[in-house]
This record gives structure tokens, C-alpha cells and sequence, in this order.
């Protein structure tokens, strides 16, 4: 069934651009906006007088390419009196030059295929352990690193985690946040996983014993609520919010919320080691490809497309990075569902389509295709990424580094 879903894909891929698979295309909705919910839920009688303005606002900047050409420098009058093939190719190495300093070079593939003979990075990641800021220094980020770790060890465990324990049906003592994790909002959950990550990065940051403890218990607590259930699954909304985003009924983006919870668990195993975090995050993959795996048989691939019509988050990412430390093709082929074929088919073959699409809902579908790359190899996904960067810089950004309306391109 892997090598079918993956050939599926990929003819997908190319014919996403058809009329017949144009249904999948992310329809611009005021719902589609987090912002714009949370306004109407907020408002008296869901705010019918407000409507949508300013989809789309075109202002054009150059590359980062364009710029680094302008740079160079001007030939001198011997120099222009010589052939124009010199020129170009004078042209040719002063742009290999700009992306060699951007490290742009093959690199080797995390889970396989082959990288140039002799290619190395010009950058290297380093890793936060071995990164320290001084909180008491003058400069503005040590300070705010400091600030930010005060403010995490704030938050309380039990309160965090309410909704979860109730949602498994387990004592829940204390009272539950409010906001984003109100018990009544449908993206309850998330912020706890922001909270698991961000924690995660605080603590190899800072080796900070007290915030170790914290977010350690907070996975203590997430696991007793996903062994409680007994199938895998771990949120603080219940299932049946599933059943309505597979039925194409109204919800609330419960797939961006599980990819909050299962990027928090990851970067709890791969930077604060914590190796119960990596068992949770591989029973709520299983669980989840349990669902998608019966949508695709009990309806069709495209039912399940369909779906991804609502925001997903980053689910392709978070999976393809647990890929790269299980090397279970499930996770692969289950990442893989989550490439939205009708948006990243438009990019493939360099369609400039992206006015009117939902910014958040589609970033991150980008950022887990560039993930397949570096996973698997696939060149066809370092083109997507690079043609999406290319004209977001081009054709739809702002002189601020904004590049959305109300969240819409």
C-alpha cells in the first residue's frame, strides 16, 4: 500500500492544476483565520456585520538574489571592452559565491539518497548546549532570553494540563487556563505543546533545574492521560472532533493542535532526552495513521485531501522528522498524506497561484515539503521550497518582513 500511496502522490503532484483536483484547493474563508474565530467567537451574536477586506495586496521586492546582483561590482573600462562572455561569466561566479555563503551546497540526506562528492555545508547548526547568553549583560538578548524563562517557570503544571486529564477522565485538580486553553475552545491542547517545545530549547539553553523538573512532570502527566485511553491517542478535545474533520463537517483545525502536541514531544526526546516523550509521539502517529489509512479505504485518497481543506498544521514535518529517527516507512508514507498535493502540485510547476490562500494553513505544508528533502532526497521538494520562497519575496511581501493580510496572501 506505501508504494501506492507514494505513486498516487506523485501523479497528484503534476495533475493537482486540473480542474477535477482543483476541489482540494484551500477555499479563502473568514473561518480559515484563527484571528477572524476567535474575533466572532468573542463578539455578541458571532459579529455578522463584519466582512472580510484586504485579501491581497501586491508589493514587489526584489530577491535576495536580485539584491546580492546589484552589489556587484561594476566592471572596469578595460574589463567592459571585452567579450560579453567574460561578463556573464564573471556574473556566473559572483552569484555561486552568494550561495555558497548561503550554504546552499548538496548536503547528505537524513534518512538516504546521495549528496556531491566532496559537498559540505557552509553553515553548521550548533547545538543550544553548548550556547549560553548572559542574562545580566547588555545586550538585549540575554535579557530576553531571561525574561522568557521567568515566564515559563510561571505557568503551572496542573493547570496546563487540565483539559487533558479531563479529557481522559482523570482528576483534574486545579482550574484550566483561559484564552487559547479555555476547556470550551476547540484549540485547547495546543499551547501546551508550544509549552514542550519551547521548554525543551529553554532547558539546553539554560540547563535550568527547575524548569527540568516542570516539564518533565508535564510529560509524566500527558502520558498518564494517553495510557488512560489505552489507544494512542493524547489531546485535550475529544476524538469526535476527528470524525467531523473526516466528514468534512465544521471544526476547528484539530490536526493543528496534534501537531503542536507531537512537535512538543519531539524536541522533549531529541533536545532534552527524554526518551518516554519519543514512546508518546510514535503511539499518536500510529493512531493517527489508523485514521487516515480508514478514510482512504473506507471513502478514497481524495476524501482525504479533501480534508486537508482545514488547517493541518505541520504534520508532515513533525513526521518526517520522526522518520528520520524511527526509519519506519509508516511515518514516511503517513508524512507523505500530509503534503498537500492541490497547493505544493501549483508550486511543483511553478504556478504563481498564491493570492487568496490562507498564509498559516500553508506555510508550514512548505516548510514539512523542504523536511522531504532533506529526509529523503526528493529534488522535486527543494524546487518547491525554492520557488515559494522566491516569489513570497518577489510578489508578496512587505517592506516589514510581513508577507499576509488577515493571515491571506
Amino acid at each position: 500500500m506505501a508504494a501506492l500511496v507514494a505513486l498516487t502522490l506523485a501523479l497528484a503532484l503534476t495533475a493537482a492544476v486540473t480542474a477535477t483536483a482543483k476541489e482540494c484547493t484551500n477555499i479563502p474563508t473568514e473561518l480559515s483565520s484563527h484571528t477572524v474565530r476567535a474575533r466572532l467567537q468573542a463578539a455578541p451574536g458571532g459579529a455578522a456585520e463584519w466582512r472580510w477586506r484586504e485579501l491581497f495586496h501586491e508589493h514587489l521586492n526584489p530577491t535576495d538574489e536580485a539584491a546580492w546582483m546589484d552589489l556587484m561590482p561594476p566592471p572596469g573600462a578595460a574589463a567592459a571592452a571585452q567579450h560579453q562572455q567574460h561578463h556573464r561569466q564573471e556574473e556566473l561566479d559572483w552569484v555561486m559565491l552568494y550561495r555558497s555563503l548561503k550554504g546552499q551546497q548538496q548536503q547528505q540526506p537524513v534518512g538516504g539518497g546521495t549528496a556531491a562528492a566532496g559537498s559540505t555545508p557552509f553553515l553548521e547548526e550548533v547545538s543550544l548546549h553548548d550556547v549560553r547568553l548572559d542574562p545580566d549583560g547588555d545586550v538585549a538578548y540575554g535579557r530576553a532570553q531571561q525574561t522568557n524563562l521567568e515566564y515559563l517557570l510561571l505557568l503551572d503544571v496542573d493547570r496546563l494540563v487540565w483539559s487533558f486529564r479531563s479529557q481522559a477522565g482523570l482528576p483534574a485538580p486545579g482550574t484550566p487556563y483561559g484564552g487559547w486553553e479555555k476547556p470550551d475552545s476547540e484549540l485547547r491542547g495546543h499551547f501546551v505543546g508550544h509549552y514542550l517545545s519551547a521548554t525543551a530549547k529553554m532547558w539546553a539553553s539554560t540547563h535550568n533545574g527547575t524548569l527540568a523538573g516542570r516539564m518533565s512532570a508535564v510529560v509524566d502527566a500527558l502520558d498518564e492521560c494517553q495510557r488512560a485511553g489505552g489507544t494512542g491517542y493524547l489531546s485535550a478535545f475529544p476524538a469526535e472532533f476527528f470524525d467531523r474533520f473526516e466528514a468534512i463537517k465544521p471544526v476547528w483545525a484539530p490536526y493543528y493542535t496534534i501537531h503542536k502536541i507531537m512537535q512538543g514531544l519531539l524536541d522533549q526526546h531529541v533536545v532534552a532526552g527524554n526518551g518516554k516523550a519519543l514512546r508518546m509521539l510514535v503511539a499518536m502517529a500510529d493512531y493517527f495513521a489508523g485514521r487516515v489509512r480508514n478514510v482512504i479505504q473506507r471513502y478514497s485518497i481524495e476524501r482525504h485531501w479533501t480534508s486537508l481543506n482545514e488547517e493541518t498544521g505541520g504534520m508532515n514535518d513533525v513526521l518526517y522528522q520522526l522518520y528520520t529517527i524511527t526509519h519506519d516507512q509508516r511515518h514516511l508514507v503517513l508524512a507523505h498524506l500530509f503534503d498537500k498535493p492541490c497547493f505544493l502540485g501549483l508550486l511543483a510547476v511553478q504556478a504563481d497561484s498564491l493570492s487568496n490562500f490562507h498564509a498559516n494553513t500553508h506555510i508550514p505544508v512548505v516548510i514539512g515539503g523542504q523536511m522531504r528533502y532533506e529526509v529523503t532526497g526528493d529534488p522535486l521538494y527543494k524546487e518547491i521550497a525554492t520557488f515559494f520562497m522566491d516569489t513570497v519575496n518577489s510578489s508578496h511581501a512587505y517592506a516589514t518582513g510581513g508577507t499576509s493580510v488577515s493571515e491571506f496572501w
